[in-house]
Formats: structure tokens, sequence, C-alpha cells
């Protein structure tokens, strides 16, 4: 039986992942949408390809769905899908949802197998991470066997998943874990390159003492506090917002026009797109989306001054996350050159911060290309450390 090690960094977006072998060498990296669907008859499943699967969850402590479900790129494609509520305050920890997508990945990894054993690192948002025992039970819950059924083109297979190690973050601490990572010379260039346009040296990082890290996502938004370069849960934030928030009360007030829109991926993928044919659409829900992206924005400043406590001073603030991607295009070009597609933000916490008399030394967001998987990034830093038992 062979044993893989999984990070997984379950957004209310996407699922973001890294797949190492027992010796650590990176198998496999991926990210894949928070989309599940169920189907309640296995008659109607199609398989538009020989790589098209579906899991169906047979025994698991963990909260789960018996119906049989697609997930990703093949949930979206059929019409009905799930995703998470990003208005709700229900944790993801323990969430039907996450245990789909979580059986979906390892499923994919089986192969031909009939069980497979897997050391699993996972992150939660700091407000699940702070509260009494939810990561406690969730990582007892993790470890041991689930079994599954996978369905697949070829039949119907049942399969047994072995946890023999599980670690759970918060992901705060993954993505400042993920800063860490010097093995992919790609990435190391990059942040190298944003160092040193901000006048800082490659080596930066393992020098900053008190800091925020401020991890910005879909439906929360995370800034954890680390002090004399422990992270510090009692300073430590965590808003059950995001930048899906931000759409989905944008599409609530273009709905009271009449405008409506699939889900709130499509209208990211609108919002995204360089189609010409889409350009009026596009401008159209900007002026949906921008009121409310600078409202969400105002929030969470008032909120990362909380963090400071009774400190006028923090080392850096740095920034990332898929939703500080979307919020801002912050990016580093190979010239050291930084640019923003929409500034709000770092100009809007620059003026807070003066009038506050707050400073950090340094701030800066991870670049646009890395800013969505840098918890997966620092999973993989936490998996590396853990051994696989014989």
């Amino acid at each position: 039986m062979k044993t893989v090690k999984v990070g997984l960094d379950i957004g209310n977006s996407s699922v973001k992942g890294v797949i190492l072998n027992e010796q650590n060498a990176m198998l496999k990296t991926f990210i894949v949408p928070s989309a599940v669907n169920y189907m309640h008859d296995e008659r109607t499943l199609a398989y538009p390809d020989t790589n098209t699967r579906y899991v169906q969850v047979l025994e698991s402590k963990l909260a789960h769905s018996d119906e049989i479900a697609a997930i990703g790129n093949r949930a979206m494609e059929l019409p009905g899908y799930q995703q998470f509520d990003v208005g709700s305050t229900s944790y993801k920890t323990d969430h039907e949802l996450t245990a789909s997508l979580l059986y979906g990945v390892i499923g994919d990894l089986i192969g031909a197998a009939s069980e497979i054993s897997v050391i699993l690192a996972v992150s939660v948002p700091i407000v699940e991470s702070k509260t009494f025992h939810l990561v406690e039970n969730y990582q007892a819950k993790l470890i041991g066997e689930h079994k599954i059924r996978l369905y697949e083109s070829a039949g119907t297979r049942d399969a047994t998943i072995h946890v023999q190690a599980a670690k759970v973050l918060n992901e705060g601490q993954a993505g400042f874990f993920g800063l860490l990572d010097n093995n992919d010379k790609t990435f190391r260039q990059t942040m190298d390159t944003l160092y040193a346009a901000l006048g800082e040296q490659p080596t930066m990082i393992p020098t900053l003492e008190d800091f925020l890290v401020v991890d910005i996502g879909e439906g929360t938004t995370d800034l954890a506090v680390f002090r004399s370069k422990r992270f510090n849960p009692e300073y430590s934030y965590s808003v059950t917002k995001g930048y899906g928030t931000v759409l989905e009360l944008a599409m609530a007030d273009a709905e009271r026009e009449g405008i409506t829109v699939e889900s709130r991926k499509a209208l990211q993928n609108l919002l995204t797109s360089d189609n010409p044919r889409r350009a009026k659409q596009k401008e159209m829900w900007q002026n949906y989306v921008t009121p409310q992206k600078n409202a969400y924005i105002d929030e969470i400043i008032t909120t990362l001054l909380k963090a400071y406590g009774r400190q006028n001073y923090l080392d850096a603030v740095i920034f990332l996350g898929g939703g500080f991607t979307a919020l801002t295009g912050y990016n580093v070009a190979d010239d050291g050159s930084i640019s923003n597609a929409d500034d709000y933000l770092f100009t809007q916490l620059k003026q807070t911060m003066e009038k506050n008399h707050k400073e950090a030394s340094i701030i800066f967001g991870v670049p646009g290309a890395y800013s969505q998987t840098v918890n997966s990034r620092g999973l993989m830093q936490v998996l590396t450390g853990i051994p696989v038992k014989k």
C-alpha cells in the first residue's frame, strides 16, 4: 500500500493542494473549484472522458453526505452545483461539502488500488482554530479509516483511505510558512524580486518578530498576529467575510433591479474576462461590485488596526489569499516594478494608519501568481516534517 502526503487548503472558492511521496518529492499540485454536485441515482451518471470520477462516502467519522458526489470542474458542468455559503456563520471544519472535496481529491490519488495510506495537513480559518476543541476534534476525526465508493467509466469499486497522521493549521500560520519555501526556485525568485523592489534583502522574512499576516479569502478574512516570532491567537482575528461576500452582496443589489448571474463564480469569471464581447456586461457589474468592495476593505482595515493591540508598531503587514489578488491585482514584474489594478486597499490603509498613529516597517502582498496557493505551500512545509510509519 502506497503512502502519500497530502496538503489541502479547502477554501470557499477553491481547493488548493500539494501531493508529496514518502521521500517528500513533489508529485502534484492542483487547484480545483470548491464546487460539489450531489446525485441520487447511479444510472444518471455520465462520463465525458475516462478521467471523470464520482465519489460516495460509505463510512467516516466526518460529517458527510451519503449521496454520490461530483467535485470541482465536473460539478460545475452540471446544473445545481453547491458551493460554500459565504453568508453563513457555520463552520467549514467538519462540513459535508468539505468532506466531499477531501474524499474527491484523495479518490483521484488512489488510482487502480483498493486502499491508500495518507499523511494529511489541512488549514482552517482562525475563527475556527480559536473555537474550543474544534480543531482537536476535527483532527481526531480525520485520523483512521474512511471507506469510499468510486464511480468510473470502467465500473464501480470500493476503496479504503488510511489517514495515519493529520495536522490542522490555521490559514494565517500556513500562509506564513509558505513564504519560507525555498524549494520552488521560480517562487523564490519572484519573492526575492519583490523584496528587492521594497528595499529589502532576500533574508528579510526570518528577521520579522512582531508582524501581521492578512489572508483574504472568499468567505473569511484571517488576520494572524505573530509576536516574538510566534503565532498569538489572542490578538488574532477572523472576519466571516471575504471577496465572495463582496460578490454576493453585489449580486443581491443587482437582482433587486432585475439583473442576475448564475453564481458568484460566474460573476468572478466575468470580472476577470478579457473577451471584448463581455466588456459592456463587465462594466455594468463593476458598478455593483465596486461600492461593496470598498466598504469591505474599510471594514478589514478597521479590524487590522485592532490587531495592533496597544502597540503602535509592527515589523510587517503581509497580505495574501485569492481574495487579495481579486481585490487588488497586486503583482511584481521581472524588472521589479510593483503594480495594482486597484490601489484602494493600500492607499486607504496608509491614510488610516497615519491618522491612528500606527506604523509598519514594511507592507506588501504575495504576488498574484502565488497569493492563492501560498497556504498549500505552507502545508507542504509542515508535511515534510511528518515521518511515514511503516
